[in-house]
């Protein structure tokens, strides 16, 4: 029986053929080495969103499904039905619509078969997924072959005893399911992370069998040591010979150590060795340096396997007294909460938008994220390592205790220590992470029983890796009533460090109660944040702070958001309504452009020194109602068309005593500028088109001024690709933004009009759309806004070298705008 698929109709034979054309083929088997790790297994699957009886047998007839490559996320793909409640991909009346941006989950089918060639005759297969959405069963050749239900956490099946001889088709079938109503905020549904398989001879590595430590470093010297697990499936015992190499950030071969060890049929030896290096190059975030272990295990003199990983070299201490030092320097942490999503790609996972998100973070000033509030892609942390981001690798956000009626706390018990497990062992020698954390303000986190499950947890990382803290977020006790923060003290008896989540008030009083314990701001809000940068500044117990969020995110739909409200005893909403989707909280929008926070918090952390921000006309009538996340409605613009003469609000910040404010070239007035106020000077300015400039002063003397200028209208748009040359690849993807400019070329700041895009040549169009917390329809139709004068476009390779072309119109047909991308082999 089959149910409607919510993308639409069943496509046509002429579809498909397109489909297949721009996803380009799968890799056949007979392509793939003798023996590989990690193969490419993204290509060339068939999905059905909906209810399938049958479909993961063997015959099952697919031929009427679609093709699709992963990653994958139906979420984020249209309705076939737009109406008053459908817009694009939204379903107004979604239960729990506003937790996840209206954006469904529901169940979903994919399939793909493959067929092995005689050379891999005798492999172990083992298929890998870095995560689905949310829970999910596998079969293979009609057997059911396993089931994962995190949507976080990296797994995989050793499919070989399912598997037909070589010449004749498997068939993988997954069956996928996000329940709804399982998440505080947008997760996605599918399979959004890459999926990978390793043909093994049955002597190997283990999958995520080295653990890599550096157990002694001082200024010359260094020792490495390792940890390897290695696999015999043979029903005989096995003579195997382990060389390891240590390759430096810049290629050389440093360091190799070759050792024989004799394995039982059927067993799994763990080998350890340690490795000398001399003149270690420290890995910290200003210099990113990544070593890489190759491992090479051998068999009656025939290489086996190879498996490699890359690793930094550095310390970590903390203490109360000196506060939190990496490579025996003290490091102030300048924090970003973050969720996984990719903002207009909704949940999946391209490694170009991973680093993409990592970079605008080092590029803002931040260098710490913590992964709130579970385990992020392989791909996010390897950008962490290559671009020098500290971690905190986070694992749930419950335990028992719902937060929502379909969440993880069905599944905790029976899963946490497999979880917590996967979470660890993928990610235990990534240099970037420094803090490991087990939960996020949980509600059972500081009674008996909720007690003895974190020391459960703690006791199973220190058993996997004793180098990193362990902490945990700990916030007031709005979910326990009755409670006050004095009775948290058990949840924080068995952290490292203790995560406080916007308790910066309590910073001292606790120190005094608790002169050993060492504190991180786990989350705050952007309007606090001279508050708590001042504390990270002032005691070396609090070793940093983590503002929630970095960047905007789909879901808890508006928890960011300021109003206006006619009554002054009015609160407002915790969450926005229909058509708000994206949090809005964050320093940074879903397509990566700074918001006003930003700009202040440049100022605080000396990224910048001055800065000007407009506050826009307030309805005559109302005050403003800013949200505990939210920020007052500020823009880096002086286009107010329609209120001349009307007195707005303006906030210089800056980190210069003195400020003078002048429009036009007249002198507004001069302000002091210090602590005390909070780096802000507040002017009251008459609106009138033209400069409004800003002038920082120090003794006396100018030192640096910014002008914001209003514009023209929009007669113009640019395109400007992040990359001109991308690979020939299908996981490739490039980034484009887009501009909305006067007739001087200048953005124009509080443009909203719409435009379309289109694409030819060598890559599709896989999402358009822009920063707005607003909806706006479809995000792959390719019509859309500008906001706030920009927009972005992202577009994904169809596998063939060749030429890109883009073009962006508005509905005039002389604005338009082109530009050119190549992809290569």
């Amino acid at each position: 029986m089959k149910t409607c698929p919510a993308h639409g109709p069943v496509p046509s034979i002429l579809t498909l053929l397109l489909i297949l054309f721009l996803t380009g083929c799968n890799p056949a088997a007979s392509t793939w080495p003798e023996s590989g790790r990690n193969l490419d297994f993204n290509q060339g699957w068939s999905f059905f969103e909906g209810q399938e009886e049958g479909a993961g047998q063997s015959d099952f007839d697919d031929s009427r499904w679609r093709l699709v490559d992963l990653p994958h996320d139906w979420s984020v793909e249209d309705y076939s039905t737009q109406d008053s409640l459908h817009s694009g991909p939204y379903f107004k009346d979604l239960a729990g619509g506003p937790d996840v941006g209206y954006l469904r989950g529901g169940t979903g089918w994919y399939r793909k078969s493959f067929t092995l060639d005689r050379k891999h005759e005798g492999k172990n297969v083992i298929l890998h997924f870095d995560g689905i959405q949310s829970e999910m069963e596998i079969w293979v050749n009609g057997e059911e072959a396993g089931r994962h239900v995190y949507g976080y956490t990296p797994f995989y099946f050793d499919i070989t005893p399912y598997l037909q001889p070589p010449g004749t088709p498997n068939q993988i079938a997954i069956k996928v399911v996000n329940p709804g109503e399982n998440s505080r905020w947008f997760n996605g549904a599918g399979i959004y992370r890459p999926v990978t398989i390793s043909l093994l001879d049955p002597v190997h590595v283990e999958v995520w069998g080295l653990a890599i430590t550096t157990s002694y470093v001082n200024g010359s010297e260094a020792t490495v040591s390792l940890d390897l697990n290695v696999c015999n499936k043979l029903d005989k015992g096995a003579d195997v010979s382990v060389l390891v190499e240590i390759i430096s950030p810049d290629g050389a071969t440093l360091a190799a150590l070759e050792k024989k060890e004799g394995m039982d049929p059927g067993s799994t030896s763990s080998i350890e060795m340690d490795l000398p290096i001399d003149q270690p190059e420290l890995w910290s975030p200003e210099y990113p340096a990544l070593y890489m272990a190759r491992i090479t295990l051998s068999q009656n003199g025939k290489k086996v396997d190879e498996y490699s990983s890359s690793f930094g070299i550095r310390t970590i201490a903390y203490s109360a007294d000196q506060g939190f030092l990496l490579n025996g320097s003290e490091i102030l942490l300048k924090g970003a909460c973050m969720h996984h999503d990719n903002g207009l790609l909704g949940a999946a996972v391209y490694q170009r938008a991973e680093e993409r998100r990592v970079q605008i973070m080092k590029e803002n000033g931040f260098n710490a994220i913590r992964t709130s509030h579970n385990p992020p892609s392989a791909a996010f942390l390897e950008a962490c390592d290559r671009l020098g981001m500290l971690v905190i690798d986070e694992s749930f956000d419950m335990w028992v205790q719902p937060k929502r009626p379909n969440d993880y706390h069905l599944h905790y018990s029976e899963w946490w220590q497999r979880d917590l497990q996967a979470m660890l062992l993928r990610d235990r020698n990534h240099p970037s992470i420094i803090m490991w954390s087990f939960g996020n303000e949980v509600q059972e986190r500081a009674n008996p029983e909720g007690v003895a499950l974190a020391n459960e947890m703690v006791k199973t990382i220190r058993s996997m890796d004793e180098t990193r803290p362990i902490t945990q977020a700990v916030c007031a006790f709005w979910d326990n009533p009755g409670k006050v923060w004095d009775d948290s003290e058990p949840a924080f008896s068995m952290l490292d460090i203790g995560g406080y989540n916007y308790q910066w008030q309590n910073y001292e009083k606790d120190h005094e109660k608790f002169p050993e314990r060492i504190m991180a701001g786990t989350e705050s809000v952007p309007k606090e944040a001279f508050e708590n940068w001042q504390q990270v500044k002032a005691h070396p117990y609090v070793i940093g702070d983590f503002v929630w969020t970095g960047m905007d995110y789909i879901g808890e739909s508006g928890i960011g958001h300021s109003d206006y409200v006619s009554d002054p005893g009015t609160r407002g909403a915790f969450l926005m309504p229909w058509p708000w989707y994206v949090s809005w909280c964050g320093d940074i929008d879903i397509t990566g452009n700074k918001k006003p926070q930003s700009y202040y918090r440049d100022v605080i952390w000396g990224e910048s020194r001055l800065e000007i921000m407009v506050h826009e006309p307030v309805p005559e009538g109302t005050e403003e109602v800013i949200s505990f996340w939210g920020w007052p409605r500020e823009v880096k613009s002086w286009n107010m068309e329609g209120h001349e003469g009307e007195s707005l609000r303006v906030n210089v910040y800056s980190s210069f005593p003195e400020v003078r404010l002048e429009l036009n070239g007249k002198v507004i007035g001069t302000r002091f500028v210090s602590e005390e106020s909070k780096l802000t000077a507040t002017f009251t300015v008459p609106y009138e088109p033209g400069k409004l400039t800003a002038t920082g002063i120090r003794d006396g003397v100018e030192q640096e001024a910014v002008t914001l200028a209003t514009t023209g209208p929009v007669t113009g748009l640019k395109l400007i690709p992040e990359r001109s040359v991308i690979d020939a690849d299908r996981n490739e993807i490039v980034y484009c933004r887009v501009l909305g400019t006067d007739s001087e070329d200048h953005v124009v700041p509080d443009a909203e009009i719409p435009f379309t895009i289109n694409v030819t040549g060598e890559a599709e169009l896989l999402a358009a759309g822009n920063g707005s917390p607003v909806m706006a329809g479809s995000l792959k139709d390719g019509a859309l806004n500008l906001f706030r004068g920009m927009a972005l476009v992202i577009l994904r390779s169809t596998g063939r070298p060749g030429s890109i072309s883009l073009e962006a119109a508005l509905d005039d047909p002389e604005v338009r705008a082109t530009a050119t991308i190549n992809a290569e082999n």
